[in-house]
């Protein structure tokens, strides 16, 4: 099969939220984001359509949208779309242009699986990913600074929710780093099943169940972690629900937050009896580490278990 590939380059300090927004709103499914070689250039923000989904006006619909962005302020001048033609028995050397080791940590690097990586310290965990079409392969800010929120915070958790799992990563990486007990959720059935074969990829993380899901909607139980890796307005709507899902004493990760929008996370957060121990911000975006205000106060704020 024959994919139509629509391509939006930005300068490095537009929102890149705004741009899959405005993909969305053309009839897109997903977006990915993909770091650009050319130095001016922040991110690539690409969106694929197959032959019946495809109009040749779709284009010209995306260039017509992002111009009338102007129309609230932002400066549109440099931003570029292209179009192009992607086979689906190239799709895998698509991303190997852009995919390769990522040393997250002093103890964690991500591996493409056509890599032969080596190893450099004994104590080194590897994640072996094959990024397929799903978002979240620790080459962007939001997963990478995410990755290192968790890597902080696991400590000797026992239970883990990954909400909106995308590839799998997160929740390979609480496994890695101890975590046994792993349940991760998406709506999207193709990253569901993005996720499943990336388990089966990383040794000891076969039995991790990943479940086609809204949220935490429906969801029984609590864990020691939650951990979401999603849109800013996403998380607003399953905040209400964190509570009633975590232990005493766990720890909340939430990511995918523009920096724009922390703060509306961090009051909403608030509300509910939570407050943020930590923000890291790298490009943009933001990652929240979060826990109830009663046990933050009980350890005088301390992040680590």
């Amino acid at each position: 099969m024959i994919w139509k590939k629509i391509s939006v380059s930005i300068p490095n300090n537009f929102d890149q939220e705004i741009i899959s927004d405005v993909f969305m709103k053309i009839g897109a499914n997903g977006t990915e984001l993909v770091d650009d070689d050319d130095q001016s250039v922040c991110t690539k923000i690409n969106s694929y359509f197959d032959e019946d989904s495809y109009k040749p006006e779709l284009k010209n619909d995306l260039i017509s949208e992002i111009s009338r962005l102007s129309d609230f302020g932002f400066d549109v001048s440099n931003i570029t779309v292209s179009e192009s033609d992607v086979d689906d028995n190239t799709w895998v050397n698509e991303w190997k242009q852009y995919y390769h080791p990522v040393h997250i940590s002093r103890y964690l690097t991500v591996v493409p699986n056509w890599v032969d990586y080596q190893p450099k310290f004994s104590d080194e965990h590897l994640i072996v990913m094959d990024p397929g079409k799903s978002f979240g392969t620790g080459t962007h800010p939001t997963t990478y600074s995410c990755m290192q929120a968790l890597e902080m915070i696991l400590g000797d958790a026992d239970s883990l929710y990954d909400v909106g799992t995308g590839s799998g990563i997160l929740s390979i990486q609480a496994r890695q780093l101890g975590v046994s007990k792993i349940k991760a959720f998406d709506l999207d059935p193709e990253a569901v099943e993005a996720a499943k074969l990336n388990l089966q990829l990383n040794e000891g993380c076969q039995d991790i169940e990943v479940y086609e899901n809204s949220l935490l909607d429906g969801v029984t139980g609590r864990v020691d972690v939650i951990v979401a890796n999603i849109l800013a307005d996403v998380i607003m709507q399953f905040i209400p629900d964190i509570d009633e899902h975590l232990n005493s004493n766990g720890f909340v990760v939430l990511s995918g937050i523009i920096n724009e929008k922390e703060s509306l996370i961090t009051a909403e957060m608030k509300k509910h009896g939570f407050t943020v121990l930590e923000a890291f911000h790298l490009k943009g975006w933001s990652t929240l580490i979060c826990k109830r205000v009663k046990d933050a106060e009980l350890q005088d704020g301390a992040i680590l278990r």
